[in-house]
């Protein structure tokens, strides 16, 4: 049976195709412009074994965006978006909108049209399809926008960083599915395009040297890489349940607290946890034209991509890798970093 694997090949091969092509029963999908890596179809592993060029290689598993979970029914929803109000975003408007930074949303696609995110959507790829069609056919990651970038007073959304530039990099289905091989071909496309923020709301709780590989790339690149802790926590807290990438060492991990400041049952817990922002009943741009609330770490990531936008455009000409210290810093201490990480976002300091 024919499956996708990721390869990667020894730094002192010039042309990494060449590492599979000298054998036959290899197809060769992908080699990717900075990484070491081959994304290639193979129904016999043993000829990648039998390779001293190859350092490793590993199937290419699916991955899936962190489902928005269903909203409070005991709660009401305040005019002015109590999420915004609750990490401070306001407080720094008057010095930082986080105009012309580039924030890349990996994730199922952006409806550019949308009304609230009208100017704000400069442009994206299709990972699937190879085609710059990023159009969302799911509605997560207009969602996800919305928070970063979203503009619409009238009806009462507004995003953490509202003069941002957002590319939509569509790595996932209509169903929320797609591969590492997609994710990593998106953090590549990233690299290229020179975007400075990304955010990352999806995940897996499977290993994968070759997106590591790759966010460490992006990392050293200069890119702030945030992504969604999980949705796998429990009432306790208990266990190390948080997903990847977020775990991976060049990602910023985002857990989730409701309105109460209390970390939300389904937030993922665990060493390497950093930082915590709203994710309980968050209302946000749809599909459409239209608006939904959802609960979900992948809201909480939102709201820190949308941070690491506004420090940007404050400290543009500051190393992003210390922006993305500072933005991990810039929080109110809650709990166990456990549970908490460092604590809840708060951006009242970008005023002083």
């Amino acid at each position: 049976m024919t499956k996708r694997y990721l390869l990667q090949a020894k730094k002192s091969v010039k042309n990494t195709c060449d590492v599979c092509t000298q054998q036959g029963g290899i197809k060769i999908l992908h080699t990717h412009k900075y990484l070491p890596l081959i994304i290639a179809e193979a129904n016999d592993v043993e000829k990648f074994e039998r390779n001293t060029e190859i350092v490793y290689y590993e199937e290419d598993f699916s991955i899936r965006l962190h489902e928005a979970l269903p909203v409070s029914k005991d709660r009401k929803l305040a005019n002015v978006p109590w999420n915004i109000r609750e990490i401070q975003a306001p407080a720094a408007w008057p010095k930082t909108s986080g105009k012309g930074v580039r924030v890349g949303v990996l994730d199922t696609g952006i409806d550019s049209g949308h009304p609230a995110l009208r100017g704000r959507v400069a442009g994206g790829y299709n990972v699937i399809t190879d085609t710059g069609n990023f159009k969302d056919d799911n509605g997560h990651g207009t969602h996800v926008s919305g928070i970063i970038a979203a503009s619409a007073s009238r009806a009462h959304v507004y995003g953490v960083a509202p003069q941002a530039s957002l590319y939509g990099i569509k790595v996932l289905d209509s169903s929320g599915s797609g591969s590492i091989s997609h994710i990593v071909k998106g953090i590549e496309w990233a690299v290229d395009h020179h975007i400075q923020v990304l955010n990352m709301s999806l995940g897996s709780n499977q290993y994968s040297r070759s997106l590591d590989l790759a966010t460490q790339f992006a990392a050293q690149k200069g890119i702030i890489l945030v992504a969604s802790a999980g949705n796998d926590g429990n009432n306790r807290g208990s266990g190390n349940t948080l997903d990847y990438p977020a775990r991976l060492p060049s990602v910023i991990s985002v857990g989730a607290v409701d309105q109460s400041k209390q970390r939300a049952d389904f937030s993922s817990t665990g060493r390497g946890l950093d930082i915590m922002a709203p994710g309980v009943d968050i209302r946000s741009t749809w599909i459409g034209g239209g608006y939904k609330t959802l609960s979900g770490t992948s809201m909480s990531a939102a709201h820190v991509s949308g941070g690491a936008a506004l420090l940007l455009g404050l400290y543009p000409n500051r190393k992003n890798g210390r922006n993305g210290r500072a933005i991990v810093r810039l929080s109110q201490k809650l709990g166990p970093s456990r549970l908490y990480g460092r604590g809840l976002l708060n951006l009242a300091p970008l005023s002083r």
